[in-house]
């Protein structure tokens, strides 16, 4: 059991009044809520809930660890909206490393349409056909061409890419056929 978890039970069972009613309303069996319930009163080494056959109210010290703990909760819910918010629109700055050769050839067309997409964004792009360490240098997205070597990264396919050797007549003439 969480300590989260816990507290959010404990705070519906005050809001409700009733082991019961918290129990229905969270969907979990009365037990359970008494256990969340234990679990912090033995944690904080203190009775929160004072318990009679035909009602129940908060002792002087789950009062207050009601109120701080609507706080907790209500603190724990914006911080999930912000990530699940900056997860449904990006923000902030992407950066991004890729050979040279794709970069400068097929890279801008995409990065001019994700900047217009996302307005929020920035773009650090870096082209270097060395292999980099995401992790050490701080890149989220890494473009090579060829096989992945490393097991531990994820790769996804884009699409094909094709590079084309070409020569004059008259340089290969001079420097012969290349194998």
């Amino acid at each position: 059991m969480d300590r989260l978890t816990s507290m959010n039970v404990f705070v519906r069972t005050a809001d409700l009044g009733s082991f019961a009613a918290a129990a229905e309303a969270l969907r979990i069996s009365p037990q359970m809520v008494a256990k969340h319930i234990a679990r912090l009163e033995s944690r904080l080494g203190t009775p929160l809930i004072n318990r009679t056959t035909r009602r129940q109210h908060l002792t002087d010290i789950g009062r207050s660890y009601y109120e701080r703990c609507k706080i907790v909760l209500s603190e724990a819910e914006a911080a999930d909206a912000i990530a699940l918010e900056m997860k449904i629109t990006p923000s902030g700055t992407l950066r991004v490393n890729a050979p040279v050769t794709f970069g400068t050839s097929s890279l801008t067309p995409f990065i001019t349409h994700y900047l217009a997409q996302y307005p929020e964004t920035q773009i650090e792009l870096t082209l270097s056909d060395r292999l980099v360490d995401p992790v050490e240098e701080g890149y989220e997205v890494i473009l090579r061409i060829g096989e992945l070597t490393d097991s531990q990264m994820i790769a996804y396919p884009l699409r094909p890419y094709r590079l084309i050797a070409c020569a004059s007549p008259d340089y290969l003439a001079q420097n012969g056929v290349p194998e």
